[in-house]
């Protein structure tokens, strides 16, 4: 007994289709031919050949075992089987067609703006600094998203993120390092920090932070935690507690005094992520580029080496 006949060759990355199932091409010709009547029609159509037709229709109905249509005058009628087949071939073409408008609606427009998620911190930075985010990226519109939720970039949640911890691993994502955020703790002017209400942060959001406060207390009472650092910024500014901020912030306002240099322990990386799918328009790709200029420019007060701050 000879051996089996070997399966029909592909191109490479070509898919076979499964077992006992038929590959859309074929059955969008079989559509087509049984639409127009004709393999002429077909082939107008679908922009092949009229012979690429004919071959296709002759290996479907081999693949099949069944005969899809009888030439009457010039004209291609469906036999039964053919008739109820083009049917269903009808609901596969309908289907195709709303694949391809649901995708084209997901699509972002190349001039649609850009979506950046960060957290409050950064993206105060961002909205500080906002014009000339979008001036460096050559007018486009960019869309500040201040959330700690992790939005999903491959899902199309937003196009760019700033994150400080847990940058993704997966295929597709793409993460630079741009700098680093770093904490004080301030007071305001003429407030004495020895008897200020201190202010901490939930362990959740940050136990580093918690520690060096605590530390900092030596046993005085916590008067609130709050994990958002902006709403910690605004407590000491308005309600003259004490507390860390971000640096950017405090050493940028007068009214305030840094006690200690920032620790070390207390920052946190800051991770410029994005992902192949976003990165192939252009907006997202200018708005990248003038992240990465904007992280460099910012890096001192980022990083809290402001002349003068510790006072």
């Amino acid at each position: 007994m000879g051996e089996p006949a070997p399966p029909p060759s592909r191109r490479d990355g070509d898919l076979a289709p499964p077992t006992g199932q038929s590959s859309w091409d074929d059955i969008r010709i079989f559509n087509a031919i049984a639409v127009g009547g004709s393999m002429a029609v077909a082939a107008a159509q679908l922009g092949l050949s009229e012979a690429t037709v004919a071959r296709r229709l002759k290996g479907f109905e081999a693949e099949l075992g069944l005969q899809l249509f009888t030439r009457e005058a010039n004209r291609l009628v469906p036999t039964l089987a053919g008739t109820e087949l083009a049917a269903e071939a009808a609901l596969v073409e309908a289907a195709a067609k709303r694949f391809a408008i649901r995708a084209d609606a997901a699509r972002p427009r190349a001039d649609a703006p850009v979506r950046i998620t960060a957290t409050t911190s950064i993206s105060l930075l961002l909205t500080m600094n906002a014009t000339a985010i979008s001036q460096a990226a050559g007018g486009v519109e960019i869309v500040i998203i201040s959330t700690r939720n992790r939005l999903d970039l491959s899902r199309g949640e937003a196009d760019i993120a700033l994150r400080m911890t847990k940058v993704p691993s997966e295929p597709g994502h793409y993460a630079q390092k741009v700098g680093r955020l770093m904490q004080a703790l301030y007071v305001r002017r003429g407030v004495d920090p020895a008897t200020a209400p201190i202010i901490s942060v939930n362990r959740e959001t940050s136990s580093r932070i918690d520690d060096h406060i605590m530390a900092y207390a030596a046993g005085r009472p916590i008067a609130a935690r709050v994990g958002d650092s902006a709403a910690r910024y605004e407590s000491i500014r308005s309600s003259a507690a004490l507390s860390m901020a971000p640096c950017f912030m405090g050493d940028a306002d007068p009214s305030l005094r840094r006690l200690q240099p920032p620790p070390e322990q207390t920052g946190d990386d800051i991770f410029l992520v994005s992902h192949e799918v976003s990165r192939r328009r252009p907006g997202v790709a200018a708005v990248l580029s003038a992240l990465r200029k904007l992280f460099r420019e910012q890096q001192p007060r980022l990083a809290g080496r402001t002349a003068g701050s510790d006072q």
